[in-house]
């Protein structure tokens, strides 16, 4: 019976030792939340604006540049490009002779939520500073209005990535608000939201029409990671 004692003891004093280095070998600890490496990201997306200032969706190209740590958090620089924006009815001055092409250029942050064993889906929120420009073009006889103008402004939104590998696909929601007051045309005299004239004599009509603007933008397109 002592021997088989001695023996059961003999075989636990082997046997834990080599348990614990095959825990070990099969299931390192990981110093970080998620298994993902730091990654850099870049996408190209095709969508549109809508509501608020936007009266009917119109045509939007997007392109962004980014860094997030361990796709976590990180931060990104993304440009928009709307050649023909829709302005809403309200917001249209009688000079302009055609939509106008407005850019936004933001500066974000990002938060995201890696999922999955190396990070395929990635569900994200981001936001920050940046600025605007509108390029208009007056109607016949009223050169002298100036409709090109550039205005600082934020943007904030949601959306998810999902890769294959390197190459995915990105989904964003984005609202955007310029800084300043908004501007109404009311028979050729732009006003402020509390009604105070701006200028009611058109050909020095060169008020930051762009001044107050709110939209929101839908972009679907392809997205890199390395």
């Amino acid at each position: 019976m002592n021997i088989c004692r001695w023996l059961a003891a003999m075989a636990c004093v082997i046997a834990l030792p080599a348990v614990a280095a095959a825990q070990q070998t099969s299931a390192p600890p990981s110093p970080y939340p998620y298994p993902i490496e730091s990654h850099w990201l870049a996408s190209g997306s095709l969508g549109s604006d809508f509501a608020n200032d936007s009266a009917d969706p119109g045509v939007n190209f997007a392109g962004t540049f980014g860094w997030l740590w361990h796709g976590v958090a990180g931060g990104e620089f993304q440009a928009n490009f709307s050649p023909n924006f829709n302005l809403n009815p309200a917001f249209v001055p009688p000079f302009l002779a055609q939509e106008p092409v407005i850019n936004s250029y933001m500066l974000n942050v990002m938060a995201a939520a890696p999922l999955m064993a190396s990070g395929q889906f990635q569900p994200y929120a981001s936001g920050g500073p940046g600025w605007f420009t509108l390029r208009g073009t007056p109607t016949v006889g009223d050169s002298g209005i100036n409709f090109d103008k550039t205005d600082t402004g934020w943007n904030a939104g949601f959306g998810v990535m999902g890769f294959l590998g390197q190459l995915g696909v990105r989904a964003d929601l984005r609202y955007f608000k310029v800084s300043g007051d908004e501007f109404t045309v009311d028979n050729s005299v732009l006003r402020s939201n509390w009604g105070a004239v701006i200028d009611d004599r058109e050909q020095s009509v060169n008020a930051n029409v762009i001044s107050g603007m709110s939209f929101w933008r839908g972009n679907v397109g392809v997205a890199l990671r390395w």
